[in-house]
């Protein structure tokens, strides 16, 4: 409702045709997540073994991500046109800053599921409503400073945050 206040509802609809594109080719890498990483992660208890598959999910899943990202923003004046309409082509402003977002998001979930397998789900769930409240919070500043482009900075933003404190 702040973008279509902000806006109006044309951008406020960009934006949702952003985030769902997004998690559309997301899908493929939050599956693997899902069907095997979390599965491989709760079965391991050793340390070195933990550490070891982890740095597997940084040598492919997290690859696959940033691919799937650049493949997405190379095609995106194609992907608007497929998927919605020419007159949908605002949105492309958002591509960068959503794609490295979405690199950044993957690349933090690789850690969070970590807490998941290990049953911290306090701590994960805290941490997820911290960084809810902080996008809604990034998503007023960036747009005030950015303009509507602002909302896929934000998005960046708390995302390259959260894998910093994740990673703590």
């Amino acid at each position: 409702s702040y973008l279509t206040h902000e806006f109006g509802l044309n951008y406020a609809g960009y934006w949702e045709a952003m985030v769902r594109l997004s998690a559309a080719y997301l899908m493929l890498v939050t599956t693997t997540l899902s069907v095997y990483y979390l599965p491989r992660l709760s079965e391991l208890s050793n340390i070195q073994d933990i550490k070891k598959e982890v740095y597997l999910g940084y040598k492919f899943i997290f690859p696959l991500a940033v691919v799937g990202g650049l493949l997405v923003y190379g095609l995106r004046d194609w992907v608007i046109e497929l998927l919605f309409s020419p007159s949908f082509m605002p949105m492309r402003d958002l591509f960068l800053w959503q794609m490295i977002g979405d690199s950044l998001k993957i690349g933090s979930w690789i850690l969070a599921y970590l807490m998941l397998s290990k049953a911290m789900i306090k701590l994960f769930i805290t941490t997820e409503i911290i960084f809810s409240l902080t996008l809604v919070i990034l998503t007023y500043l960036c747009t005030q400073l950015f303009g509507f482009e602002g909302v896929s900075v934000a998005y960046l933003l708390n995302y390259a945050m959260y894998w910093s404190v994740i990673s703590i």
